[in-house]
């Protein structure tokens, strides 16, 4: 039966409607959902969040068939060979090496880019066994270059998976060791087993000291007048300048496109130091030079024939070092022996040794924490010549970005040279990377009245160009997205334990009360009846610690807003800084501010506080530790102001006036020594561990520490980064904690809402993206941390930064909900619950969509820690159980009727992990193709060009090249 036209209309208002329903029930934000209304029309569109909310699974679909990996865990199961090891991998680990091989099939270098705490050094062993067994039947040569604190544990880590008839493990622990090396003919020879070498990354770039080849010449002569007295004298210069070792020709270099020679400055820095730099490390006088070219036969007097030689005149440069070796036995011009200034050390990098020496006789090469050599160092020189030294590399690390897209350039150039040659780059066009993938502020002052300088000559415009932390989100697409594997936490969360992380904030007033320390017993000399004594201090009062840092911040305001009202550069920011950021901890080591140039006092010493009182921070923190000992935890403490502030020292004081048993892990424990140390003080009983977070940044384990207090931050987001997961690694088996304390409304809590912030910008280019991350690419923040921390501090702009809990609440660096800690809660080790006894009988959730029925079946069944991912994968939710799920079915009577969603569990294995598997599986992409949902509102495509899909009684003026959609 045909409808009339009004009919229809009313019907199609009415699915606009349902549809409208379903729009807003899908849009949903950290916060909640929606509101009704929003982002139903383009114009409603802001941001790229915005613009992924509408579009999303559109683009999803698209990205599917596109672009397909080379490894889909979905589709493919990893290699059998990774069966074989002693310690079996886990699943996601298993995935990852298949992928990375299968990589290197296609590229000679890849990335491997995982989360603090996921066993990279183990994929890494399971990489090479698995490529040499595959390509070379389990013979082969690997060379690794790790922290020198990772050699021992790489050691062990490999003996923990290949047994001991596969494999052989030296150490090269010098120069001389890559001597013998070479000595012993054991490199020309093919290998027997697999042959590791492990270098440290300080040995490898280790080299000799170098001292100025040229000579400074200077011929100045004093000339006195004959018959004339001394007062007369006259001086002269004849020569003066630096030459050549080579041609002996004055050394020139160009000036505002002009050859002036070479000054003393020019090979010495202000202290006098030797200094290399590009225009001083090459001779580029041009020489003259007499060369045969060709023969010419010539008969003579006597009937022979004789060739004569035609000679060509020309020029080249001299191209001579114009640096040397620095040794003992150096000598000068004449022969004779010169006594070298300061130490003379005779080494030899081994970096230099590899490459003269070890051309492709490795098959792998694998550099570990490779974020630390992203510039120009000797250690990233040196893992450059490793990787020309071998067939195949792989560079490992966790936290790959620092914020500036120019971090990059100089690491991504020595892995992927020709890549990065056939775009337009060459080595040095780091300028030219970041205007393509970066952000460069461009500064213009305009002098008042165009007054010129004292000269009476210049510009009275000045500019200032400068490169701000951001990255493009091209960045991943064109370098990482093809060589790069990227593993996070998240993807092994059934082995893990749950992480809560997130700021605590203390307040600078306390109570005037006293606290009591531990009893004492002590024994006086020349007694033997021992005396009882208790201890107390007088917690700091309301006014005592906030009335002085308010003065001294002040000061430190004033004198840096002089500065920048004069035009110049302010250089009182780092000492604003460092001072604000340390004064509230340790107030009784302050010792004032001294301007760095001219020395003039800023602040005064006098404002120096008692070192016997208690301050609020410090009771927070005792009061943390007590909790967690008394829960049977034990604490690792960061702090990072430690050399002569002392802050580790004072909260040493103060735990072993608890009784709290302390140990300090210090600078002085070399960094192949501090896993052994950590060991033995565990073994002694120590409850708190005191140290630097520099010190365990990258590699050391601390699972027997499961809650991480971070005293102080500090204003470096790789350090805290890699230090706040030194817990959280496979092989814990209790809940862990990060907290990040400071003192409300100062720098520090400043400091910890910036550094969350600027964590979203570089977890995107890990692969972890979220609509804050993406923002961040695109959106740069105006400046180094350290920068805007100091200038929001002088422009009293603390206000204006996201709180770090509601950044931390809406992050997506792990499978749970992070949440801040309470400071008095009693945490026991996590217990995973019998889940059958919370799961409710067969039930029916409703919904206008499916993705807002499951939502509702996700709040009430499954685990609150895993809610999160969930939500991030609701997509991949729907279209599993499109496919088909046990347990799980959905119904739905009409077109205009809500979505029933029926749970049967007694269709689902619900004992503990199992359960958690089951969910997980939920949330991965399916193998099939997705599968539109029946009745389900699509983005159609009504014209493109000039070609309609079907007759409509709307026209559409579109041009050639354009499209319109029906929303």
């Amino acid at each position: 039966m045909e409808k009339s036209q009004d009919e229809l209309l009313e019907i199609n208002d009415q699915q606009s409607g349902v549809q409208e329903q379903g729009n807003e029930a899908e849009l949903e934000t950290e916060d909640g959902v929606i509101g009704a209304g929003e982002l139903n029309t383009l114009m409603d569109i802001e941001n790229i969040g915005d613009y992924l909310s509408m579009f999303g699974a559109d683009l999803i679909r698209r990205l599917d068939k596109e672009y397909v990996p080379i490894h889909h865990p979905g589709r493919d199961e990893p290699l059998e060979i990774l069966n074989h090891f002693k310690r079996p991998l886990f699943k996601s680990q298993a995935h990852l090496v298949t992928a990375l091989i299968k990589g290197l099939r296609k590229s000679r270098n890849l990335f491997l880019i995982g989360e603090p705490g996921t066993g990279k050094t183990a994929m890494s062993i399971a990489t090479f066994f698995a490529l040499l067994s595959e390509v070379l039947h389990g013979r082969g040569r690997v060379i690794y270059m790790v922290p020198n604190h990772l050699i021992e544990k790489t050691k062990r880590e490999v003996g923990l998976l290949l047994n001991k008839e596969l494999f052989e493990v030296q150490f090269l622990n010098n120069y001389v060791d890559v001597i013998h090396l070479r000595d012993s003919k054991k490199m020309e020879t093919a290998p027997t087993k697999i042959e590791v070498y492990i270098i440290a990354r300080d040995t490898a770039k280790l080299g000799y000291v170098n001292t100025p080849a040229a000579k400074w010449v200077d011929r100045t002569y004093i000339c006195i007048p004959k018959g004339g007295s001394e007062d007369k004298a006259i001086t002269k210069t004849a020569f003066k300048g630096w030459v050549c070792p080579d041609c002996g020709g004055l050394l020139m270099k160009e000036e505002e496109r002009d050859l002036v020679p070479m000054e003393y400055e020019d090979f010495f820095n202000k202290q006098g130091k030797p200094t290399r730099r590009k225009n001083n490390l090459y001779c580029s006088n041009l020489v003259s030079y007499v060369k045969a070219t060709r023969h010419v036969e010539e008969s003579q007097l006597d009937g022979s024939i004789k060739k004569r030689p035609i000679y060509e005149m020309g020029n080249r440069k001299c191209n001579a070092s114009l640096w040397t070796a620095k040794n003992h036995d150096q000598s000068s011009y004449s022969g004779l022996a010169k006594k070298p200034v300061g130490p003379a050390p005779r080494k030899v990098s081994p970096a230099n040794l590899f490459k003269r020496y070890f051309k492709n006789k490795f098959d792998l090469a694998i550099g570990d924490e490779c974020h630390e050599l992203t510039g120009g160092s000797a250690q990233a020189h040196a893992f450059h010549v490793l990787i020309g030294c071998a067939k195949k590399s792989i560079a490992m690390t966790g936290t790959l970005l620092n914020g500036y897209a120019s971090n990059l350039f100089e690491l991504i150039f020595r892995m992927f040279p020709q890549r990065l040659k056939q775009m337009g780059f060459n080595w040095g066009d780091v300028g030219k990377w970041i205007d393509l993938y970066g952000v460069r502020e461009r500064v213009t002052k305009i002098r008042k009245d165009n007054a010129l300088n004292s000269s009476s000559n210049g510009s009275p415009v000045r500019t200032s160009v400068k490169e701000l932390p951001a990255a493009a989100p091209q960045l991943f697409t064109d370098m990482l997205s093809d060589v790069a594997c990227f593993i996070q936490m998240s993807d092994m969360f059934e082995v893990l334990p749950e992480l809560q992380e997130g700021p605590l904030n203390v307040k600078l007033g306390g109570e005037r009360t006293f606290v009591s320390c531990t009893t004492r017993i002590h024994r006086k000399p020349g007694r033997t009846k021992r005396i009882v004594k208790k201890g107390i201090r007088l917690l700091a009062p309301s006014w005592y610690l906030e009335k002085n840092l308010n003065e001294v911040s002040d000061l430190l305001r004033k004198a840096v807003q002089k500065e920048i009202e004069a035009g110049g550069q302010p250089v009182l920011l780092g000492s604003l800084l460092n001072t604000l950021l340390s004064y509230p901890d340790v107030p009784f080591n302050f010792q004032g501010v001294y301007h760095p140039d001219t020395g003039e006092e800023i602040v005064s010493p006098r404002y120096r506080l008692s070192d016997r009182l208690l301050y609020p921070k410090e009771l927070q923190l005792i009061k943390f530790a007590r909790a967690r000992i008394k829960a049977g935890r034990k604490v690792g403490v960061y702090a990072t102001y430690t050399g002569k502030l002392g802050t580790l020292e004072r909260l040493q004081t103060l735990f072993e006036e608890r009784g709290i048993k302390t140990g300090v892990l210090e600078s002085s424990v070399d960094g192949p020594l501090r896993e052994a140390w950590i060991a033995e003080r565990e073994q002694e009983g120590i409850q708190v561990m005191l140290t630097n977070p520099i010190l365990v940044s990258t590699g050391l384990d601390l699972l027997n520490f499961p809650s991480l207090y971070f005293y102080q931050t500090g204003y470096r987001l790789s350090i805290v980064r890699q230090a706040s997961r030194r817990h959280w690694r496979i092989g814990q088996q209790a809940l862990c904690e990060t907290v990040y304390s400071g003192y409300k409304g100062t720098m520090q809590e400043l400091a910890i809402n910036l550094m969350a912030t600027k964590m979203v910008t570089a977890l995107a280019l890990e692969g972890q993206f979220s609509q804050d991350g993406l923002a961040a690419l695109t959106e740069s923040s105006g400046g180094s941390l350290a920068n805007e921390l100091a200038k929001r501090f002088v422009g009293n702009n603390i206000a204006g930064v996201e709180s770090a809990e509601s950044i931390w609440g809406k992050m997506s660096v792990t499978p749970t909900h992070l949440v801040p800690i309470s400071p008095t809660a009693v945490i026991t080790d996590l217990e995973v619950d019998n889940i059958i006894d919370k799961v409710p009988t067969t039930s029916t959730y409703f919904g206008t969509t499916l993705e807002d029925a499951l939502v509702s079946w996700v709040h009430s069944i499954v685990p609150e820690d895993m809610h999160g991912r969930f939500e991030q994968q609701i997509i991949y939710v729907a279209n599993n159980i499109d496919l088909g799920v046990d347990g799980i079915t959905v119904s739905r009577t009409s077109f205009l009727e809500p979505y029933e969603l029926h749970w049967d569990p007694t269709k689902v294995q619900l004992n503990d992990i199992d359960f958690r598997r089951w969910l997980l599986a939920l949330t991965t992409k399916p193998v099939e193709s997705n599968v539109m949902r029946e009745n389900e509102w699509k983005l159609e495509l009504l014209v493109e060009g000039k070609t309609p899909v079907s007759k409509r009684k709307k026209s559409y003026n579109v041009s050639e090249g354009q499209m319109v959609f029906n929303f």
